[in-house]
């Protein structure tokens, strides 16, 4: 086989290979445009329509977060709406946010620097403004600090489709917990029934929005993930707790060695 022979087979082979893939582009493109816009349209109709009627008004909605160490829950009050996509024409991108807000500032005096560190990752991880003012003894170790929690957090759930799944991406930032939580929800499963139950849940009255809507798969990966976050909280009270004790009996043994020496003084 000669030169040409070869490339024009290399050739051949690369454009039957370009041939299948526009052909799967193809049928992803039509599934999109048959399946998935339809199901975006509609569920940011939905959202606008919602999202109208909520900042007119302004009904009372309280949320309450785990921002303290060992999941002690405050109490924010849920408003201020906004809805945002990427293009009326191919939407692709649903985005509604809102904020948590405290009717005013949690004051809070933390002993130990560990527990301190603590409560400030916790803080961080919902990306929650915050001020401190730290107490340092003689060593300029930290006893203990004044914390200021002061809001806004903000919270956000999103929509995502592509070309490439025939699935629609539902991202919950900050709404139940600290950080991001995924879902895929197929498409034949975005009906009037869902999108009810979206609002309730986005209002906090429904919190089933996803027990008919996920895979055991992801129930499962569900499940672990609650169990591994209790454990964490377990072992993090645990070691608070320890630690708290170990100060405890620091303080009570520096005390009797001063009254030891101030015995021996008299």
């Amino acid at each position: 086989m000669g030169l040409l022979d070869d490339l024009k087979n290399q050739a051949e082979t690369l454009r039957a290979q370009e041939q299948q893939g526009e052909g799967g582009s193809e049928d992803k493109s039509q599934f999109y445009e048959k399946e998935i816009h339809p199901r975006m349209k509609e569920i940011y109709g939905f959202l606008n329509e919602m999202v109208e009627n909520l900042n007119f008004i302004k009904p009372e909605t309280i949320v309450d977060y785990p921002i303290y160490p060992g999941g002690e829950k405050q109490s924010f009050r849920q408003g201020k709406y906004n809805l945002i996509i990427d293009s009326p024409q191919q939407i692709k991108d649903i985005k509604l946010t809102c904020k948590a807000e405290l009717d005013k500032p949690v004051k809070l005096r933390v002993k130990g620097e560990d527990n301190v560190k603590k409560l400030f990752e916790i803080l961080a991880s919902y990306k929650i403004q915050a001020k401190r003012k730290d107490f340092n003894d003689k060593s300029y170790k930290l006893t203990h600090s004044d914390i200021s929690i002061e809001g806004p957090l903000n919270i956000s759930i999103q929509f995502i489709a592509s070309d490439d799944s025939s699935y629609i991406q539902l991202l919950l930032a900050n709404f139940e917990g600290p950080g991001v939580i995924k879902r895929n929800i197929e498409a034949k499963n975005i009906n009037q029934d869902f999108l009810d139950k979206l609002g309730r849940y986005i209002l906090r009255e429904d919190t089933k929005l996803f027990a008919l809507n996920i895979s055991e798969k992801d129930k499962q990966a569900i499940r672990e993930m609650v169990e591994k976050e209790r454990a964490k909280r377990e072992q993090e009270i645990a070691e608070m707790e320890r630690r708290a004790e170990e100060e405890k009996e620091q303080q009570k043994s520096s005390s009797g060695l001063r009254k030891f020496f101030n015995k021996n003084k008299d």
